[in-house]
């Protein structure tokens, strides 16, 4: 009924505002009831930095879902895709400890991204970290960030990262669905 650009466009559009909404809601809850850097900057920081979190996942389910002929093909391609961007992208792998042959699936990872804005944004204005253990603890938030391999001087690429990701997972879904509808 209507053309595939035009379709996808509204389709994108009308969903932008749930996938901000939400996002905003939840950090907004979490930032401060987890007990995260308590700075008005930083808060929105993070939560510009969840908002592209969200909008590249739902780029990347865009693309899976116009790339896969049915709903069983696509649920099953997406943790099949998902799981490998996810231990590479820092929440199971230290990124200095990623061969180097995987290094590619973590420069596709809005979890590499994301990870790293997000700790760089709550650790780098911490100076002092109390250890009440025995064991060993880092003494401030940039020992805590080398711990990670995370690099404070990436925070703006990490946020222009996401933003390319989602642009390029949006493009490559476009054309997935383009090429779908034209077989038809």
């Amino acid at each position: 009924m209507y053309r595939v650009d035009v379709y996808y466009i509204c389709k994108v559009l009308v969903d932008v505002p749930t996938f901000i909404v939400l996002p905003m809601v939840f950090i907004t809850i979490a930032y401060w009831m987890i007990g995260m850097y308590p700075d008005v900057t930083a808060f929105f920081i993070a939560a510009a930095i969840i908002v592209l979190v969200t909008n590249a996942a739902v780029s990347f389910g865009y693309f899976i879902s116009c790339a896969a002929g049915t709903e069983n093909l696509a649920l099953a391609l997406a943790p099949t895709c998902i799981i490998p961007l996810m231990l590479f992208g820092g929440f199971f792998l230290n990124s200095g400890t990623v061969p180097k042959y995987f290094l590619w699936l973590a420069y596709i990872s809005w979890f590499k991204y994301g990870n790293e804005a997000l700790a760089v944004n709550q650790w780098r204005h911490i100076s002092h970290i109390n250890c009440t253990t025995s064991v060993s603890c880092p003494r401030d938030g940039q020992a805590v960030l080398r711990q990670l391999n995370f690099h404070e001087d990436n925070l703006n690429f990490d946020i222009v990262m996401l933003f390319v990701l989602i642009v390029a997972f949006r493009v490559l879904a476009f054309i997935a669905l383009a090429i779908r509808a034209r077989r038809k």
